[in-house]
């Protein structure tokens, strides 16, 4: 089995990413706006939530990537919302806020998944599979094959789980003749990895009217064996990787399928002929999981990251956590932390662009983040580093987060989960 760490090395340079649906009109893309209306104005405005803003960045027609300087190849003007409002018009509120105005507090408590009440398991499942089997009303995904020319550009519509995948597939992808990515081998992964839940939680808050919902955490560090590969929780899986009939995730399908990584194909929306993979513990180079101990000796790692900013740096809590630096005596395996509990699973969690079909990878990157949480309680003076010309493209303090609207620094989320409207629950 191909590991984790290497297939990010390995997937399409075709364009495939989430867009707000007002902003995929002929109008909007000739015309590089995208400043939807909220309640009869743009972004807002009459209402004081935002206003359309031309973002003074340096423009070029000469983009090695479009994703480089997000989002200026497809839009220069975008809302810009005030205060506590946020959202790609401007409708919604920031993280950690609620009502009209909001201007209420909103704390959720993120639980372990074990530590669920029957009736808070139930409706996370129930709500899992409202996001993969209903179409969202607000994004649609954007394939094309030369994105120089808005004529070629084609959007579909797809569920709002079916978006939240494309989106890691969209940030996965290694930039043009580097390797490197937007969400991964740099400063920016744990922070864009709690974007991405949060904006999960929000939409599926959105869909449901229940703000109440949550995204659990799994504590791998509890269990030698994957404890939640059973039907009562993700579906227990048979000797070909296949899930059981008897869990609902048996009828999910991939999109973004690992078999059409090759250079010049691209992920499209009706590509869904196979179905989830796991085969936990079935590479002998991955066949376990991090323990207790490994979660603590990361936490004590003291530099949130250090030049080159990379898969090879030491001494890195970052990468640590990531995975990349893996220490001698870890028992003869490729890869530690983050990356091993890919790994383990032998299967779809194994490919960055599939990763996100399986929704364990929500549940395992909740504890991640945890984790995260955990080591700035212990380093409440660390910071983002400073822009550096050794950061990866798209991961420098004060770029936008790819590819996500409205617009969001990387360094934004370097703060205590409280601060966007989220605790975590012990587990002790």
């Amino acid at each position: 089995m191909l590991q984790f760490v290497m297939l990010l090395l390995l997937l399409p340079n075709s364009l495939d990413a989430h867009f707000p649906k007002p902003c995929t009109t002929d109008e909007a893309l000739n015309t590089k706006t995208c400043c939807p209306e909220w309640e009869g104005s743009p972004c807002g405005v009459r209402a004081g939530r935002g206003e359309c803003d031309s973002y003074n960045k340096i423009q070029t027609t000469d983009y090695i990537d479009y994703r480089e300087n997000w989002p200026f190849h497809f839009y220069d003007s975008l809302c810009r919302c005030h205060g506590n409002f946020d959202g790609f018009d401007c409708g919604l509120c920031k993280h950690g806020f609620k009502g009209h105005h909001c201007n209420i507090t909103h704390t959720t408590e993120r639980k372990e998944i074990h530590s669920l009440t029957e009736e808070e398991k139930t409706k996370f499942f129930k709500y899992l599979e409202y996001s993969k089997t209903n179409i969202s009303s607000k994004y649609s995904i954007l394939t094309s094959n030369d994105t120089s020319i808005n004529s070629t550009l084609k959007f579909i519509n797809a569920s709002l789980y079916d978006v939240y995948i494309w989106m890691h597939y969209y940030a996965a992808k290694p930039l043009k003749g580097t390797g490197r990515n937007f969400a991964h081998e740099g400063p920016a992964f744990p922070f864009w990895h709690r974007m991405f839940l949060l904006f999960f939680e929000r939409e599926v808050r959105e869909m449901t009217s229940d703000d109440s919902f949550f995204i659990p955490y799994w504590n791998w560090t509890k269990s030698d064996h994957c404890d939640i590969c059973n039907n009562d929780y993700f579906g227990e899986s048979d000797a070909t990787g296949l899930i059981s009939p008897q869990s609902q995730f048996s009828k999910w399908k991939p999109i973004c399928d690992k078999d059409n990584n090759s250079l010049g194909i691209i992920c499209i929306q009706d590509l869904k002929e196979n179905s989830i993979l796991r085969n936990p513990g079935g590479d002998p180079t991955s066949n376990t999981l991090p323990t207790s101990s490994d979660v603590q000796k990361t936490i004590e790692v003291s530099e949130y990251d250090v030049r080159e900013y990379n898969r090879s740096v030491k001494h890195s809590f970052r990468n640590t956590l990531e995975g990349f630096d893996i220490p001698k005596d870890f028992r003869q395996l490729n890869s530690a932390m983050h990356n091993l509990v890919h790994n383990y699973f032998n299967g779809t969690m194994c490919d960055v662009p599939t990763a996100v079909n399986d929704p364990i990878f929500m549940v395992h990157h909740s504890f991640v983040d945890k984790i995260l949480e955990e080591w700035m309680d212990a380093h409440p003076d660390a910071t983002y580093p400073e822009n550096s010309d050794t950061i990866p493209e798209g991961q420098k303090a004060n770029d936008f987060m790819v590819p996500f609207f409205p617009l969001v620094q990387n360094k934004y989320f370097m703060d205590h989960s409280i601060a966007f409207g989220y605790k975590y629950a012990d587990d002790d």
